[in-house]
C-alpha cells in the first residue's frame, strides 16, 4: 500500500491558503493509491435538505442520517460504514462562513483515519461539498479528504453538489472519483451520434479525460 509523510492538523488547516501545493500533493497523493483512473459513478442528488456538519450515508444498506462529522462521533460513522455497500456515499455538507468548521473537518478526517488505521476501511466513499461560493474551499475539503484517509475511502466530487466546472477541477486536486446524477445519452435525429452534453456518460467520461486522466466504471481498475 502506498504510503505518505503524515499530514497534521496545522498542515491540512494551513493548506487551505496554498492552493498550489494542495493540489500537487493531492495530485500526488490520488496517483499513488489509484494512478491515472478516475472512478465515474451515477449518483442521485439527495431528496433532503441537509444541514452543514451533519454527514448523511446514501445507497444500498445506508444507515446515517443527519450524523455529526467530527471528532467525537465519527467512530459512529465508522461502525456504520464497515456495514454500508461498497456503493453507498457519506454526503458532508461544509458551512465555510463558520470559522471553526475547517478545524472541525479535520479533527473528524483525522479521526476517521485514525480509526480506520487497525481495521480494513469501508469500501464506501466520502463527497464533502458546500452550496454557497467559497472561493478554493470546496477544492480543499475535497484534496484534504483525500490527503487523510485510506484507500478505502474513496473521496468524490459531486458535479451536481459542487457544479460541473468545480468538479472537473477537483480532479486535479485528489478526487478519484467524478459522480451525481447521469442523464441519459442523447443521439442527433440523423447521424445518431452522441451528443456531447456533459452530465451524460460520455460527457463525463470526456471530462476526465480533458484533466489527463481515465475515466473507469470499475472502482477495482487499478
Amino acid at each position: 500500500m502506498p504510503t505518505q509523510e503524515p499530514l497534521d492538523a496545522a498542515t491540512a488547516l494551513a493548506l487551505r491558503y496554498n492552493p498550489p501545493r494542495l493540489g500537487r500533493l493531492a495530485m500526488a497523493r490520488r496517483r499513488a493509491l489509484f494512478g491515472d483512473a478516475v472512478l465515474v459513478r451515477a449518483r442521485p442528488t439527495p431528496s433532503v435538505a441537509l444541514e452543514p456538519g451533519q454527514a448523511l450515508a446514501v445507497g444500498p444498506g445506508a444507515a446515517l442520517t443527519n450524523a455529526p462529522f467530527d471528532a467525537r462521533s465519527v467512530q459512529t460513522w465508522v461502525d456504520a460504514a464497515l456495514e454500508l455497500d461498497a456503493d453507498a456515499s457519506l454526503l458532508l455538507p461544509l458551512e465555510p462562513r463558520d470559522a471553526e468548521a475547517p478545524a472541525r473537518y479535520v479533527e473528524g478526517l483525522l479521526a476517521l483515519a485514525e480509526a480506520l488505521a487497525d481495521r480494513p476501511a469501508p469500501a464506501s466513499s466520502l463527497a464533502p461539498y458546500c452550496t454557497v461560493p467559497a472561493g478554493t474551499f470546496r477544492l480543499w475539503a475535497i484534496a484534504v479528504a483525500r490527503l487523510l484517509l485510506p484507500a478505502g475511502v474513496r473521496v468524490e466530487a459531486r458535479h451536481d453538489l459542487v457544479g460541473i466546472r468545480v468538479a472537473q477541477i477537483a480532479l486535479g486536486f485528489g478526487a478519484d472519483t467524478l459522480s451525481g446524477p447521469i442523464e441519459a445519452d442523447r443521439a442527433l435525429p440523423i447521424a445518431g451520434v452522441t451528443r456531447p452534453n456533459e452530465a451524460t456518460r460520455a460527457g463525463l467520461f470526456n471530462l476526465v479525460e480533458q484533466a489527463g486522466l481515465r475515466p473507469t466504471e470499475s472502482s477495482t481498475t487499478p
